[in-house]
């Protein structure tokens, strides 16, 4: 190969080249055969039929989290990388997906932009990602369940405190001050009235919502804050209680999820409440000296809920291969209406992927199709197990793989080149040529997009300094011009082609 590939720490991306990147902007069609899903019992229904499913978790579908430039140009999600998920899940088999909560504004994130970003204050830009995922998500037969807001105080997202923090109270009050809960209704009134700038459908009368899920693990408010459990989950059960029927209120076509934090028994009975989670993940019931098996745990959820609510494991993993195939064999066989692994991330519009690790796990996120990269976790394995239990909950033989799509974009960056991937790749190839018009001739093959060698050891920044995938010419003379194209491949077939990048070499 005349081609090195090699990793660099990017310190500016060449987003310059804007009208290369973008993807056009079109409306979603939705199908005909699409409505609101429903629920009778403990099953959900689509079409009078249950609605049953086994994918995973897209926490970063509509914000970015990580690896963000230094102008924070690349926090919300474009048309292409939101498409990237979409179609990552779709050819996993995913019906439905979760995102992370909407973030709030904290004096402590630096000016980073939020969807909640001051006192009855929404972040328009932010809500026209979310607009963009709800639109594009019909195409690709993907449910979205959205959390309102989160318990915990993780940089760049924050929460319930930070929430009240805006409305001048202190730690603590979101639960129970009056004031407070006000905000957070006229919160819930403007989300729910939103008028979607792609599809023009109202939020409350999109069928892309699978359910609002009030926030992220409120067991996690008293359990990270070292609180007393008897004093604070009753607050937390009371206000999940009035939000519901206020959330009802408001919007009665979607379904509500809660989001922990009170009594399951309450929440089965409460008759606004439609959707019964839980979280189950090996590593963290170890690290706490709890049981790790995780079928048997999603079982014993399974026998209060079963015949009253449906039950959705919305996040699940960071376990051995075979703990979470024995949860994905529960999941199915048990009647549950699904189960979200935890997590799937996509790629960059500026080259390479985004990346997430679970506070030092051995897991790095998955890419799909799988990468070398992520073989200290079984990444192509466990996304084959994924794709294989999604089909078998749905009672369909597994498909045919899709040839990559759409074609990648090449571009210079720095010293050589990279490109924006294509979804569905396993690798990809370079030609080079003397000439647009070519004849083209391959000069690399098998090259791979996705670089994290070793999960345990790479750090995470926020900076833009993010490794990136780099490739440069080793087989040409200072001032020569070349042109190249790159491809992506996998067993179904090839992408099309990118346009041809001229490449001055000093």
């Amino acid at each position: 190969m005349s081609i090195n590939h090699i990793v660099r720490s990017a310190q500016k991306c060449c987003l310059a080249l804007a009208a290369a990147l973008c993807v056009s902007s079109v409306a979603a069609q939705q199908p005909a055969d699409w409505p609101i899903i429903t629920r009778d019992g403990d099953q959900l229904l689509e079409n009078g039929k249950p609605f049953r499913f086994m994918g995973f978790a897209a926490p970063n579908i509509h914000q970015n989290e990580t690896q963000l430039l230094a102008d924070y140009t690349n926090r919300f999600p474009d048309e292409y990388e939101i498409r990237d998920i979409l179609s990552a899940l779709q050819r996993v088999g995913s019906r439905a997906t979760r995102t992370f909560a909407l973030s709030v504004y904290s004096p402590e994130d630096n000016g980073l932009p939020v969807y909640i970003q001051g006192h009855r204050d929404y972040n328009e830009e932010a809500f026209k990602a979310l607009d963009r995922l709800l639109a594009y998500a019909p195409e690709y037969d993907v449910r979205i369940i959205i959390p309102l807001i989160a318990s915990q105080q993780f940089p760049g997202w924050r929460g319930v405190d930070e929430f009240a923090a805006l409305s001048g109270k202190g730690a603590g009050e979101f639960w129970t001050d009056p004031a407070v809960k006000k905000d957070f209704k006229h919160f819930l009134d403007f989300v729910t009235n939103r008028v979607n700038t792609v599809s023009g459908l109202r939020y409350k009368d999109d069928p892309a919502l699978l359910a609002w899920q009030f926030g992220n693990e409120f067991t996690s408010y008293w359990l990270d804050r070292k609180l007393p459990e008897d004093e604070w989950q009753p607050k937390i059960e009371a206000w999940t209680v009035e939000m519901a029927a206020y959330l009802k209120s408001i919007d009665n076509n979607h379904l509500i999820m809660e989001g922990n934090g009170g009594r399951r028994e309450v929440f089965i009975d409460d008759p606004n409440i439609d959707i019964i989670s839980e979280h189950l993940y090996e590593y963290w019931n170890k690290w706490a000296g709890k049981p790790w098996q995780l079928a048997p745990l999603a079982e014993e959820v399974w026998q209060q809920t079963k015949g009253k609510k449906p039950l959705i494991i919305d996040e699940f993993g960071l376990g051995t291969t075979e703990n979470i195939e024995a949860l994905m064999q529960t999941i199915v066989d048990s009647g549950m209406t699904g189960g979200l692994m935890w997590s799937i991330r996509g790629h960059r519009r500026d080259g390479s992927w985004y990346y997430h690790n679970e506070g030092g796990t051995f897991v790095n996120s998955y890419h799909y199709p799988g990468f070398a990269a992520g073989r200290v976790y079984e990444e192509q394995r466990t996304l084959d197990l994924v794709k294989k239990y999604a089909y078998r909950i749905r009672q369909q033989p597994i498909p045919a793989k899709l040839a990559p799509s759409p074609a990648p974009v090449l571009f210079q960056q720095l010293d050589g080149f990279t490109w924006r991937g294509a979804t569905g790749a396993a690798y990809y190839s370079i030609e080079r040529a003397s000439s647009e018009q070519g004849p083209w001739r391959v000069i690399a093959t098998g090259l791979q997009d996705s670089i994290v060698e070793d999960v345990k050891n790479f750090e995470y920044t926020k900076a833009a300094s993010e490794p990136l995938v780099l490739f440069y010419d080793v087989d040409v003379e200072p001032n020569q011009t070349l042109f190249y194209r790159v491809r992506g491949h996998n067993i179904a077939g090839a992408s099309e082609y990118s346009q041809p990048l001229q490449v001055v070499w000093k």
